[in-house]
């Protein structure tokens, strides 16, 4: 990589970063685009993957007294694992336009109904039975396409958790899936030749995990919601645009 492209990288990471910081979520949203776009895509992947398995490692550190208020965390990942290797099985039989459209009706219909009732949420005597269902739609979806996060976030809105307990927990899901991907990527020999900037960037991403705390403390509930609620949209939208992009290729 150029010197530019790295300067590139680096803001772009910077910012995605410090917004995964106070929200939980955001990293690749902000930073793959940007980077995708100066570098390609294969690059962009594979440079943020080391960096995302360390931040969210960072947060979960961080935050892990938050633990003990998740609710179903380990039925979610257990499950979301089943759903990885489910979904990767996929990949061919499925066409990834019916995936992505798929999970992009989901989201849509979740934010409708957001709209239409904020104090949307799941029963507590519910999330039980049904942390392993949206852990497996969660994984079946990262598995068949790359793209967990906005299942992630959602259903960790709709339990109704704090903020330190989301965000915890959603790095904790996000850190499992990434150690799966980082494997996979190594394995393929993606990472060679980029391991250097995966981890300056890896250094700058783990330096922001305090300053999210610290800015998250300063924001309202609402005001935290609404980002976590902009960043699923702006994921939904992504899709959406990626979608017409096959088609039109």
């Amino acid at each position: 990589m150029e010197i530019w492209e790295i300067a590139v990288v680096g803001v772009a990471v910077l910012v995605g970063s410090i917004v995964k910081s106070v929200t939980g979520m955001g990293l690749p949203i902000i930073a793959l685009p940007i980077i995708s776009a100066f570098v390609g895509p294969e690059t962009g992947i594979a440079v943020l993957a080391i960096p995302a398995v360390v931040q969210n490692i960072g947060i979960v550190v961080r935050h892990r007294e938050a633990r003990r208020r998740t609710h179903g965390l380990a039925s979610f990942c257990l499950a979301g694992s089943v759903g990885v290797v489910l979904g990767t099985l996929t990949i061919g039989a499925v066409p990834e336009d019916v995936t992505l459209g798929a999970l992009a009706l989901i989201i849509a219909v979740w934010l409708a109904q957001r709209v239409r009732n904020p104090g949307l949420e799941v029963e507590p005597a519910r999330v039980g039975a049904l942390s392993p269902v949206a852990g497996f739609v969660a994984g079946a979806f990262q598995g068949g396409s790359g793209v967990s996060g906005p299942v992630v976030a959602a259903w960790h809105l709709a339990i109704r958790i704090d903020r330190e307990a989301f965000v915890f927990s959603i790095a904790t899901a996000f850190g499992l899936i990434g150690v799966v991907q980082t494997v996979t990527l190594a394995q393929q020999g993606l990472l060679e030749g980029r391991l250097t900037v995966s981890a300056l960037l890896a250094v700058v991403v783990l330096a922001t995990v305090p300053l999210g705390g610290w800015l998250r403390a300063r924001l309202s509930g609402p005001t935290f919601e609404r980002m976590v609620i902009t960043l699923v949209s702006v994921s939904c939208a992504g899709l959406v645009i990626e979608i017409i992009n096959h088609r039109l290729s």
